[in-house]
């Protein structure tokens, strides 16, 4: 997650650090009725890993290419834009007929807002299963992604949030092939692969006993820009796919660059771009996303499709959450700017 929305996620998350009002809620207590998870129906094959890809239930390599849309908590938070209901984002994402083919959506679930009221189990019935269900019934995969930009451990995030989180969230949906479980968005400090293992690897060992089959995606420190030390230290649980996000600030998208970051990684253990996204100096980007579709975008692009390996999604699929891909107005934005090369560019290879 960028700009305003990022300083806005982080310094409140710092303040949960000091106070209990915005720590995240508890489960459901025994007197409380959550509603029912949503149900599989003509479900898209499992996903798993072999190696370093993601393949389906009959072994066939699988590159999931979308979008990521923003927080359903605050779609509408934005007085200057047209708002739209997220059922309708992700139906217009995954829409061949409007021209998007994305094969996945990420939904971040983020679990704090102003003068929150809700329980985690409202949260999740409000803000995750209609979402869940509707992916189900396009036929298409979806990233739950529990959205946190912050430190972890101490000072951070305490790590029985996180499992408390996933505890909830893990079982509701272990029986839907559909759904991919990012275990935490952007962990940022310590800067340490050994503790951030340390850290989340009770986590796995929990979404694992909950969920067996469903894919995990798998963060890592400095927002999630560390992955490479799973290659020689890896995540235990099976079935983990490693994530990296990328934006213009980190440089060029060329071979000398991105190979190192995760390029290399991505030989030998399965790798997905959870986030990266552009656009040109102005009011839809700031200094981390500020960049351009023929200096940037095209490149990544090259880089990408030579290696299909490496699944992802962009971000954003919104018109409020730089880099955003539409104008206030819902107009995609093109030219330099990344909508319409990202439109594009998934309906040539998923389409």
């Amino acid at each position: 997650m960028k700009t305003s929305v990022r300083k806005l996620l982080t310094t409140v998350a710092a303040l949960a650090a000091v106070t209990a009002a915005l720590a995240l809620p508890g489960p459901a207590s025994a007197d409380e009725a959550p509603a029912s998870p949503p149900e599989a129906s003509a479900a898209v094959p499992w996903l798993s890993t072999e190696g370093n890809r993601i393949v389906d239930s009959s072994g066939n390599p699988v590159t999931l290419r979308g979008v990521s849309m923003i927080g359903p908590r605050h779609n509408n938070e934005c007085a200057e834009c047209n708002p739209q209901p997220m059922a309708d984002h992700i139906a217009r994402a995954t829409d061949p007929a409007r021209g998007w083919h994305s094969n996945v959506v990420r939904l971040p679930v983020t679990e704090w807002a102003p003068n929150d009221s809700l329980s985690l189990a409202d949260n999740i019935a409000q803000h995750v299963d209609p979402y869940v269900q509707q992916a189900v019934d396009l036929g298409v995969y979806i990233i739950v992604d529990f959205h946190r930009v912050q430190d972890y451990g101490s000072g951070g995030v305490p790590q029985d949030l996180v499992r408390e989180f996933w505890e909830y969230v893990a079982p509701r949906y272990a029986d839907i092939p559909n759904v991919l479980y990012e275990v935490y968005n952007e962990p940022i400090n310590p800067d340490s692969w050994a503790q951030w293992k340390s850290y989340i690897q009770p986590v796995v060992d929990r979404v694992r006993a909950l969920a067996p089959d469903n894919l995990i995606l798998m963060g890592s420190p400095q927002w999630s820009t560390r992955l490479n030390g799973a290659v020689n230290d890896p995540i235990a649980g099976g079935n983990i796919v490693y994530v990296y996000h990328l934006y213009p600030n980190q440089g060029a998208a060329t071979e000398a660059i991105l190979d190192p970051k995760f390029g290399n990684a991505a030989e030998q253990i399965p790798v997905m771009l959870t986030e990266f996204g552009w656009n040109p100096a102005g009011e839809w980007s700031d200094p981390v996303t500020e960049g351009t579709t023929s200096e940037w975008g095209a490149p990544l692009r090259a880089y990408l499709d030579a290696r299909p390996h490496i699944s992802w999604t962009a971000w954003a699929f919104d018109n409020y959450w730089k880099p955003q891909m539409y104008d206030h107005d819902w107009n995609l934005l093109g030219g330099e700017y990344q909508g319409q090369f990202i439109k594009q560019w998934i309906a040539e290879l998923n389409g």
